[in-house]
């Protein structure tokens, strides 16, 4: 189970789709289905996607949704994984995607911007030394972008 207080925003807006674009009721399986396809189709990244159950409010007044997760397969602890809900209106579904978790690269990089910023002559020398990797860093963005974009086009 996810604790709703453990989820960041993408700062994306969130998704909408209609009944009448897949033709029937939208459900989390549905919606599952269809990241799976398009998955499949043009990205071929490795994830995996696993219902689970979101927990918001406190002790006394508190709610539980069913939610997606995706989780990179490659990397299963060292990236960010993303949570998925659906909330209906009428013919409407509209999907937030949140992450949660740690990202091993991100913070390395927050540790080496840090060390930048302070303008010392050894922040320099360790960033120099044992400086996050780069390439790894805009590979993990790169995949964060398409999930992302399967849902973008999941919408249209």
């Amino acid at each position: 189970m996810i604790k709703a207080s453990e989820l960041k925003d993408t700062g994306k807006p969130g998704y909408r789709i209609s009944e009448v674009q897949v033709g029937g009721v939208i459900t989390l399986d549905l919606l599952k289905q269809l990241f799976v396809k398009t998955n499949d189709e043009m990205y071929g990244l490795p994830v995996s996607i696993n219902k689970d159950q979101l927990k918001s409010g406190g002790l006394l007044n508190s709610t539980i949704e069913d939610c997606l997760v995706i989780t990179n397969t490659s990397h299963p602890t060292d990236y960010f994984k993303y949570c998925i809900t659906l909330k209906k209106q009428g013919k409407m579904a509209f999907i937030s995607l949140n992450y949660y978790g740690s990202s091993v690269l991100t913070g390395k990089m927050n540790k080496a911007d840090e060390r930048k910023k302070s303008g010392s002559l050894s922040g320099m020398l360790l960033n120099a030394i044992s400086g996050p990797n780069e390439a790894a860093y805009d590979a993990e963005y790169s995949y964060y972008d398409m999930i992302e974009n399967i849902f973008a086009e999941i919408c249209e």
